[in-house]
């Protein structure tokens, strides 16, 4: 057993040399230094001569997925390239490269970085998670210890106290996949273990999974972007693809492609910052406070409903909620069938006597009597947007056809399902769904010709005996208070034997049965990064092991010493996808592809893929042959393919063929996929612009959470998509101290926290804090300035970018920073008065969830900024 080392983030070059010594000498780390190629590497492709060259891919949740060819010389990796197979021609029925941006070009870099856990660690006795202070222990002894607490909690709680934690660093694999948690080796270890605790939907689309469907009933579809060329206008809201998805095999290829395509379509991006996608491709910039496109959306309908441009028959046949005349009848449709809608209304009682229809609504009649017309001068005073420019967007919309693509922005606000529900409706209400060149509102469709071969191994769901699961986002207060979880306060809901998700017959009649004590996180930086309120999950993380509260266990499995791992009890060293065997699916457009992923070097130090770490765990509990079939890894990834050739894909007659090639792409000549939305999944069939099941909810659930948050009116659920004085918004009181308003956007440089630790990456956009500059000369402020931002949470420090291309008022973090505290003393840890040196946005939002969707609505904050 080595000695106590207090482990950071960032750990020194010093730190990390030390500790390759303790895991077997500096030899075993030949190679490993990030080094730049020489000049002659850079520049002479004949005087570089590798021993291999294998494919992988970046598994990283950017959406992509793209092939990257590794070039290895003396067991080391020397070099990553892209894919340069195929033409460069983009079009149907051409197979063009599926180029990766520079993010996946660096992962040389992430092989080789400083933070790469080399040995397992087990936290120090007596020390607090978060403190950073670990013990080398061997691989027996942290598999035993990791077994034996899970018997002891097993025989204690049951099933229901295991979790497994979201997280995407590992995504694209099928065997080595961190994403979905149930298609993962962890849910087929515990599944034949009993079960575990599931959680519903992700921190990416948290309410639009579940709030755009009480409006059209389906969360996904829309036109396929090649179909923007046949577009007059295309409104991105809150879309920032340069950014999200720029590689060449991704959406921001495909838009530049429309752009050169189609270049009189007008492109309007929505968005309270000048995005690189629309520095890159758009003609209007509409700057709007973050929280308040629900409220454009109203003006700009009001508009054209008084301006006589909208075809009320149509709206009469295809939509509920909306004139005053048809209202109550329009309720009758739109009720509720059964607990498999929410807001089901077992015994009748939650009717309606009053106009809440949406006309009502933008009129300031019947219910809203007195709140006053929605006109585009009333939308201009909530959104900075102006009612000539409300207008003018509105008239664009009756002049299509006209695409509407959503990010997943607008709907990571407090009232963010809200939002969703709103865009959705412009679209649709302008008769632009279902039309060649428009589009339902929803993110994007990216297309491609997919492979069938399986991209997960069985998991066992069938054998999960726990029925019910929690919201991604809400989790923790599991470790807290289990008891005060259920349907009607924390979004609880029962999973029957199908699998599918179901809501209460009765409000208040879906619990969980234990505490979570037991947490698997692997390829997470969640729990210290993605999630909110850093300094108030120290404190949950941190509470005592007792029998109705704390957790006992966090086992992390990870290549890396995220933040993250630094709070677990058990650190496991995982491989990189450049160190083991997998299969990777991608595509877009008309290309797709399937890559056969050949470990390029062995596994660094002491490290082990997560399947062989599962099997050794299966073993001790007496599962290895279950959990194996006999099968090794590569075994899985031969039956992959397998079950691919025997549904027809077009792939070599033998495995050793298919591994020795690598790479495979087909394509075809498909028409762009059009959305019809022909049969709405809604209570009534059409379109709900009010909606009878979130009204119902709105009667039948506590906001209050049970006492956790304030009845202070700030969280609504309302059967319209109106606009309200939400959480942290621009009319909160709270602004006369937090003057700002803060939302988080992605960045160049990383994907979510992956990439963070990549210097080369940072040193090309370094961390930093977006600021008007009308309001950083009125603070003093000036570009590159060290700043500190500060919420009621928490502080972190950054230096600014002082630029016109975000509006005044609004200041953003790019998200995804490596939490980086001044003081990981026991005394302080997770007090919000200690700074965070690494610009780590969650250190400043809110663990508040939404209304409907128990969601992260952590784009709305707000803040206060000085000089550091």
């Amino acid at each position: 057993m080595g000695e106590n080392t207090v482990l950071g983030p960032q750990i020194s070059r010093r730190t990390f040399m030390a500790l390759s010594g303790l895991a077997g000498g500096c030899a075993a780390l030949t190679g490993c230094s990030p080094k730049s190629p020489s000049k002659k590497e850079e520049t002479s492709d004949k005087s570089f001569s590798p021993d291999a060259v294998t494919w992988s891919s970046c598994h990283v949740n950017c959406g992509s997925r793209c092939p990257l060819k590794v070039f290895v010389k003396d067991g080391t990796v020397v070099r990553i390239g892209n894919d340069n197979e195929g033409s460069d021609v983009f079009g149907p029925g051409e197979i063009y490269q599926m180029r990766s941006c520079v993010r996946g070009r660096t992962n040389r870099q992430r092989i080789y970085n400083d933070t790469r856990i080399q040995k397992p660690l087990r936290r120090v006795p007596g020390t607090k998670r978060g403190e950073g202070k670990y013990e080398e222990i061997s691989w027996d002894e942290a598999i035993s210890d990791i077994a034996s607490t899970m018997k002891e909690i097993k025989e204690e709680y049951g099933n229901d106290a295991f979790y497994i934690q979201y997280g995407t660093g590992q995504l694209g694999g099928t065997v080595s996949k961190s994403w979905h948690p149930d298609k993962t080796m962890f849910a087929r270890l515990m599944n034949l273990y009993g079960g575990y605790l599931r959680h519903y939907c992700d921190y990416s689309t948290g309410q639009i999974t579940w709030e755009l469907p009480l409006f059209n009933g389906d969360a996904w579809s829309n036109n396929e972007v090649t179909d923007l060329v046949n577009s007059k206008n295309i409104f991105l809201f809150g879309n920032n693809p340069a950014n999200t998805r720029m590689s060449g095999s991704a959406m921001m290829y495909l838009i530049t492609q429309v752009r050169q395509q189609n270049p009189d379509a007008r492109i309007v991006v929505v968005d309270p910052h000048l995005s690189d996608t629309a520095v890159g491709v758009a003609n209007q910039w509409v700057p709007i406070r973050p929280g308040t496109d629900v409220a454009l959306v109203a003006g700009m309908i009001q508009h054209l409903l008084s301006a006589g441009k909208l075809d009320r028959d149509f709206i009469k046949e295809k939509f509920v909620g909306f004139f005053s005349d048809s209202f109550m009848e329009d309720v009758k449709a739109a009720e509720p069938k059964d607990a498999s809608f929410m807001g089901f209304d077992k015994d009748g009682k939650l009717s309606i006597d009053q106009d809440m229809s949406y006309e009502a609504y933008l009129n300031g009649t019947g219910a809203y009597a007195g709140s006053g017309k929605k006109t585009p001068e009333w939308a201009a005073t909530i959104t900075g947007v102006p009612a000539a420019t409300i207008r003018e967007l509105a008239d664009l919309y009756v002049d299509g056809p006209t695409a509407t693509i959503q990010g997943w922005g607008p709907q990571r606000h407090s009232n963010g399902g809200n939002n969703t529900r709103s865009i959705a409706l412009i679209a649709a209400i302008t008769k632009n769904v279902g039309i060649s060149g428009g589009g339902t509102g929803a993110r994007e469709a990216t297309g491609g010709v997919a492979y069938k071969v399986k991209t997960a191994i069985p998991t066992f769901p069938e054998k999960n005996s726990v029925d019910v699961c929690v919201s991604f986002f809400d989790w923790y207060r599991a470790i807290e208070d289990y008891r005060s979880m259920n349907d009607a306060t924390w979004g609880v809901r029962h999973i029957n034997e199908k699998g599918k998700t179901l809501y209460a017959d009765e409000p208040g009649s879906i619990t969980l049965k234990a505490p979570i004590k037991f947490i698997w996180n692997y390829a997470s930086n969640v729990m210290m990064g993605q999630h909110a309120d850093i300094n108030e999950c120290l404190r949950i993380y941190n509470l005592p092991d007792e029998k109705d509260s704390g957790v006992r266990m966090i086992v992390t499995v990870d290549c890396y010493l995220t933040p993250t791992a630094l709070i677990s009890d058990i650190i496991l060293p995982g491989t990189t996808s450049f160190e083991e065997d997998d299969i990777c699916t991608g595509g877009t457009a008309w290309t797709g592809f399937v890559c056969c992923e050949s470990a390029a070097i062995k596994p660094l130090f002491e490290a082990k893929p997560v399947y062989e770490i599962c099997t050794l765990i299966a073993d001790k509990l007496g599962l290895k042959d279950e959990f194996t079939e006999g099968k090794s890894q590569l075994d899985w990834v031969k039956w992959s393919y397998e079950q691919g050739v025997e549904a027809g894909d077009d792939l070599p007659a033998t495995f050793e063929e298919f591994k020795e090639k690598g790479l495979f792409k087909q394509t075809d000549t498909h028409d762009p996929a059009i959305a019809k939305q022909d049969k709405i999944a809604t209570p009534s069939g059409k379109y709900e612009v009010f909606s009878k099941q979130a009204y119902n909810l709105s009667k039948q659930w506590d906001l209050t959470l049970g006492g956790y948050v304030p009845d202070d009116g700030r969280d609504q659920i309302t059967g319209l998509p109106t606009y309200y004085d939400h959480f942290e918004g621009y009319n909160d009181p709270l602004r006369s101290e937090y003057p700002f308003q803060l939302i988080g956007h992605h960045g160049k440089t990383r994907t979510h926290s992956s990439y963070g630790n990549v210097a080369w990456m940072s040193s090309v956009a370094p961390q930093q804090c977006w600021i008007n500059e009308k309001d950083a000369a009125a603070l003093g402020i000036e570009q590159d300035d060290q700043v500190i931002v500060s919420t009621e949470r928490g502080r972190t420090q950054l230096s600014a970018k002082v630029t016109q291309r975000i509006m005044p008022g609004v200041v953003s973090i790019p998200q995804g920073a490596w939490y980086d505290p001044a003081s990981r003393d026991a005394a302080t840890l997770g007090d919000k008065s200690v700074l965070d040196k690494g610009g780590c946005i969650s250190v400043l939002t809110s663990m508040r969830p939404t209304p409907i969707s128990k969601g992260n609505g952590v784009h709305s904050n707000l803040c206060k900024i000085e000089k550091a």
